[in-house]
């Protein structure tokens, strides 16, 4: 009865279970790279039940990768990387990536619409962010998360996917430095919990 009751609970997923918890949509050039070798998203699992991820869908509406086989347990995070390898470099082999199938979804830099889908086709989550998330008060110019170092991070897990429960990853023990400003540069909290949360 319990081998029945776990095999279901990996099967069935519903929307809010899973979600988008954080997005490097525009890598900072000098102190990571491209965008091609460094967007990526992290998911989060938020329900109470472990999920397998095998055939689930991340989508910007053009292209559309498919996640191969992981089971996520509750409150843990997985990324989704552009290029594994390029992550690796960066930030390390201790975070977990999902192997995946398709075309990369490529992260507009300035607004657009990801959608993350169950194996079966339903919309488990749906994020339409834009570049003016997370500006600073008084800031016209640019979000930190907009190619400053940032990745722009989910401030409650449970909430709505709207401007004022995203903000950009707050720098802290920073792996490097911009060589322009001299300023720390964080590149964002994959697979751990959030600085915004």
């Amino acid at each position: 009865m319990l081998f029945i009751s776990v095999l279901i609970s990996l099967v069935m997923v519903a929307p809010g279970d899973l979600v988008i918890s954080e997005i490097m949509y525009n890598p900072d050039g000098p102190t990571l790279g491209s965008d091609e070798q460094y967007e990526w998203i992290e998911l989060c699992n938020i329900g109470a039940v472990p999920l397998q991820l095998d055939g689930m869908m991340l989508s910007d509406g053009g292209n559309q990768l498919f996640l191969e086989s992981y089971i996520l347990d509750p409150l843990f995070r997985v990324v989704v990387a552009a290029d594994r390898q390029s992550f690796s470099e960066a930030y390390g082999t201790g975070i977990t990536i999902i192997p995946w199938d398709g075309v990369w979804t490529k992260l507009s830099n300035s607004s657009d619409t990801l959608l993350l889908y169950s194996s079966n086709g339903l919309v488990l989550d749906e994020l339409a962010y834009s570049d003016t998330w997370g500006l600073a008060a008084g800031d016209t110019t640019r979000s930190e998360a907009d190619g400053r170092g940032s990745s722009l991070e989910k401030i409650n897990l449970q909430g709505m996917n709207t401007e004022d429960n995203w903000a950009p990853s707050i720098d802290w023990a920073c792996p490097d430095t911009d060589p322009e400003t001299g300023d720390p540069v964080c590149w964002g909290t994959p697979g751990s919990i959030n600085s915004a949360e």
